[in-house]
């Protein structure tokens, strides 16, 4: 049976987070400028410097704020969505996570805009799905991020290793540089949410469709398909492929830039850290991993982050305004040049190396586009079994297995019936 994509109330507002949204977490910005709420600190100045660009299309510039937990984050927007606290403007996810936003009601209807999006030739309108809910657009992209691994070319040429393009290479790379004393993976809990990349990856290139059933909640996270994913995982383990579990995720850049460890799987959206960092295409590249068995189709997992405009916005029709220049390339350059990745609108030309190295590769292989799992089922669903993953790191022993997998399963039967009463 299909899941429906119905809706469930957004959750109660918590009142100690709540209470603490204010100053420059809520409402308020001069009569030029549009609040807007985010939970990404390095974005703040990219925020105003494309918000430089809005204000001479339409008028209105970006007044950024910044929640720095981002458990803390969605709990004042679903706080504020309800209150007269709303900013004009909200960065928020895609897929399950808007339409859990979205069936609230408290979210501003945005199809006219994406309309004349896909009228200008701004965005690929096959996308629509991810930025709607029953039917309608209520968010605008503001990137779209391909995962890949990123690796540090220094070791893979001392090596003489390359690129792989099948699962054996791609584990024999690993292998070698497990042998030469690096640690070839970063993997970490540490952030919470972070637990789920390798499961992801794995699965997604294991089975692709599979992976887009379980993401529906068509099929189990019992099935065979999840359980020989975790084992790989767990092989992979057992060869001493990965960083310790709670290794901080704010290390990640510096890790790799130094050669402690070899190869990073993450969007693409982390490019600005590594450049950040003092990092070229010199020093580091990137490909989208290989998939298990050659029959399998390939794909890459797919992220983009939304802007959205709250019902009781104090600027409402301001921000929409706005958000219907959002995909305007002159806006769209400014953005991307900021932030270091790829833009959702097509037309927008990439200047780095590295992120004109990925789309190559997509362009060639055409492969299946996946939303993240992030994304992709509820969130209270996601969320808890990000949990399972994370406690499975720590002791990541096929004995394991079966019982994290049934324990997924067992959430996914309650949440999607809460889904699916909404």
């Amino acid at each position: 049976m299909i899941r429906r994509k119905s809706l469930v109330a957004a959750a109660a507002a918590v009142l100690m987070i709540s209470a603490c949204a204010s100053g420059s977490e809520t409402s308020g910005g001069s009569d030029d400028t549009l609040s807007l709420n985010g939970d990404r600190a390095d974005f703040v100045e990219a925020y105003e410097a494309v918000g430089a660009e809005l204000q001479e299309i339409t008028g209105y510039g970006i007044d950024p704020r910044n929640v720095p937990s981002t458990e803390n984050y969605q709990q004042v927007i679903r706080s504020s969505l309800q209150s007269n606290s709303a900013t004009d403007l909200v960065k928020w996810w895609s897929g399950y996570r808007l339409q859990d936003l979205a069936r609230s009601g408290g979210l501003v209807n945005l199809d006219a805009e994406w309309e004349a999006a896909v009228d200008n030739g701004w965005v690929n309108p096959d996308t629509a799905p991810s930025f709607s809910y029953d039917g309608h657009v209520y968010a605008m992209p503001m990137y779209k991020s391909y995962w890949v691994i990123f690796y540090n070319k220094k070791i893979y040429d001392d090596l003489g290793l390359s690129v792989p393009t099948t699962w054996d290479e791609f584990i024999g790379n690993a292998q070698a540089i497990k042998d030469a004393g690096i640690t070839p993976f970063f993997a970490t809990q540490e952030a919470g949410w972070t637990s789920f990349i390798w499961f992801g990856e794995i699965l997604s290139k294991l089975d692709p469709q599979f992976y887009t059933d379980l993401m529906n909640g068509e099929a189990s996270y019992t099935d065979e398909p999840a359980r020989q994913a975790m084992q790989i995982w767990a092989d992979m383990y057992a060869k001493g492929f990965f960083t310790s579990p709670d290794t901080a995720w704010d290390d990640e850049p510096a890790l790799l830039k130094s050669g402690e460890v070899a190869m990073v799987p993450m969007g693409t959206w982390r490019n600005a850290i590594f450049t950040e960092n003092g990092m070229t295409d010199d020093d580091y590249g990137a490909f989208v991993m290989p998939t298990i068995t050659p029959d399998v189709a390939p794909s890459v997992i797919i992220e983009s982050g939304v802007f959205a405009v709250p019902e009781k916005a104090p600027n409402k029709d301001a921000a929409v305004e706005a958000l219907g220049e959002w995909l305007n390339p002159d806006v769209q350059e400014v953005w991307v040049d900021e932030i270091n990745d790829i833009s959702a609108n097509p037309e927008v030309p990439i200047e780095n190396p590295v992120l004109t190295s990925v789309t190559e590769q997509v362009q060639q292989s055409e492969p299946l586009e996946l939303e993240r799992y992030w994304e992709a089922s509820p969130p209270a669903l996601v969320e808890g079994n990000v949990k399972d993953l994370a406690t499975f790191m720590v002791q990541p022993s096929p004995d394991n297995i079966d019982a994290t997998l049934q324990k997924m399963q067992e959430r996914a039967d309650e949440e999607w019936a809460k889904w699916e009463q909404g």
